[in-house]
Parts: C-alpha cells; sequence; structure tokens
C-alpha cells in the first residue's frame, strides 16, 4: 500500500505528469466505475474519501516545497553585495548592565 501512495505523491508532484494525474483522479473521483463501487454502503466511498486525502496532502505538499523553494532564493539575492559576498544583519536589543565595582 504504501507503494502505490509514495508512487502517486511522486506523480502528482512531477512536473510534467502531475496535472494528467489530478486530472485523472478527478475523472475517477466522478466516474461510476470504482475500484469498489459507490452503491456499497461505506465500502464505496472509502476509495473516493482516500484519493480525495491522497490529492489534497500530495498538493499541499507540492504547494509547500514550491512556496520555500522560492523563499530562499529571494531572501539570498537581497543579502548579496555588488562585490559577491554575502551581507547578514542581525538585530540585537541591548541592555545596560549595572557595574556592582
Amino acid at each position: 500500500m504504501r507503494f502505490f501512495i509514495e508512487g502517486y505523491r511522486r506523480l502528482i508532484t512531477h512536473p510534467r505528469y502531475g496535472i494528467w494525474v489530478i486530472l485523472g483522479s478527478l475523472l475517477y473521483l466522478i466516474s461510476p466505475l470504482d475500484i469498489a463501487p459507490d452503491l456499497l454502503p461505506i465500502f464505496g466511498q472509502i476509495d473516493d474519501v482516500a484519493l480525495i486525502v491522497l490529492m489534497i496532502s500530495a498538493a499541499s505538499q507540492w504547494f509547500s516545497q514550491q512556496f520555500l523553494a522560492s523563499q530562499p532564493a529571494n531572501s539570498m539575492a537581497d543579502n548579496q553585495s555588488e562585490e559577491g559576498s554575502f551581507q547578514q544583519t542581525i538585530d540585537i536589543d541591548a541592555v545596560e548592565v549595572e557595574s556592582t565595582e
């Protein structure tokens, strides 16, 4: 089972095939032909719910990876000086310490 879940996640995050996997998954959800027919009271909905959960988790993982991948590139470009070295700003709250002498 883990093999299928990991394979689905790899396919949905693939740049070329991801949209086709999402469209195929949506087509499967609205199709009357299922692995477990929807006429069975509980078992018919289990495969649909599992597919929806997989789609949402894989899509959210893909979006978070895309968002996090774009963030460091922007912050590194802001911190890079003209000479090519990196500058770092450190914000410190200074506190005065009284001497006991």
